[in-house]
């Protein structure tokens, strides 16, 4: 049997690389492979599925891996000092200067990532992006190889019922915004929070959902102080990370799905949004427009009295809702399991061959 093992970085339930590494082991195994995750990094909630890095030893006859680079880390270290030949799936290195200021050893950490993708160019037989906006830096890196894999939905974790406790709080609210990624500088929760503002002049029972890890602590406390500045902050739950279930509450509950971020390497909630029927409007930045492709509704310019009358409009006419829905709906498809499945199995064959 043929090993081809997975390393990450850090493992956490529900996080995309995580859960995409997940997908991609039951893939391998159903074709016969030996296939293992290793991580730096494990949730206790997910240990039981993926093994520490440090216990890594190449078997007999072990001389390819799959490598899932967003960072640096020990994991590519070793990788490099390794005689293995690499699939790499690329999944971007948010720019350092998001965090010069407000964490630089994470800042340091993104430099890091930047000069080992360089250095992972050698071994790597095969690079694939998550996105046509992240297969560009591999070509800038003059990869051999390159190709774009996008992350699958698994229908499965947003096909849930949802949570009737968190729906019989917001009964009484007005219409809802929601975006779902960590609170981190790049993805700008902030701007969020000057959209509700505005949006509050048009519609005072507004609320704004923000769903994800408080990644960055000092930045989630900046966040909630300057919610109170603009006395937004009764409108504004801050959900911090939920579970599956609650997530797809939250989807369910929310109006439009709102993107103020100025870095993504894929974006995986506005998949989620689109299958599930939310209006998706979104920062034109880094890989969003490529996710979006035709669906959607994307601005280029921060005028948040202008986008405060767009979501209202969003909200209220229901003739262009159901067009933007229905445009969502199809652009989807390309994300679903058997599409990517398929992709993924010509880019594997054509390396095997």
């Amino acid at each position: 049997m043929t090993t081809l093992n997975q390393f990450i970085i850090g493992a956490t339930l529900g996080d995309a690389i995580t859960d995409e590494a997940l997908l991609l082991q039951r893939w391998l195994r159903e074709l016969g492979f030996a296939s293992e995750i290793f991580a730096q990094y494990i949730d206790p909630a997910i240990q039981h599925l993926i093994r520490p890095f440090t216990t890594w030893q190449p078997r007999a006859g072990e001389t390819r891996a799959i490598y899932h680079h967003s960072i640096g880390s020990a994991v590519a270290e070793r990788l490099i000092a390794s005689a293995l030949e690499l699939i790499l799936i690329y999944h971007n290195v948010t720019p350092p200067e998001f965090f010069a200021t407000t964490d630089p050893a994470l800042s340091r950490e993104m430099i890091e990532g930047r000069a080992q993708l360089s250095a992972l160019r050698a071994q790597t037989l095969l690079a694939l992006a998550d996105s046509p906006f992240n297969e560009q830096d591999l070509i800038a890196e003059k990869f051999r190889a390159t190709g774009v894999l996008p992350i699958a939905l698994d229908e499965a974790r947003v096909n849930l019922p949802v949570n009737p406790d968190l729906i019989a709080r917001a009964r009484d609210a007005g219409p809802s915004l929601l975006f779902a990624g960590r609170q981190v500088p790049n993805k700008k929760q902030e701007d969020l929070i000057k959209l509700l503002y505005f949006y509050r002049q048009i519609e005072p029972r507004a609320r704004l959902y923000l769903v994800g890890d408080a990644w960055m602590p000092a930045y989630a406390h900046w966040l909630k102080d300057f919610a109170r500045d603009l006395a937004c902050d009764d409108a504004i739950i801050f959900a911090g990370k939920t579970s599956q279930p609650d997530l797809v509450t939250y989807y369910r509950m929310a109006r439009v799905y709102v993107s103020m971020s100025e870095h993504e390497g894929f974006g995986k909630p506005l998949i989620e949004s689109m299958y599930l029927g939310l209006p998706v409007l979104a920062y034109a930045a880094a890989s969003v427009p490529g996710t979006l492709g035709d669906a959607g509704i994307l601005f280029q310019r921060k005028d948040y009295e202008m986008l405060a009358q767009v979501v209202n409009v969003l909200v209220c006419d229901q003739a262009l809702r159901a067009r933007v829905i229905a445009r969502q709906r199809a652009r989807v498809h390309e994300f679903l399991e058997p599409q990517v499945r398929a992709k993924w199995q010509t880019f594997l064959r054509d390396l095997i061959a």
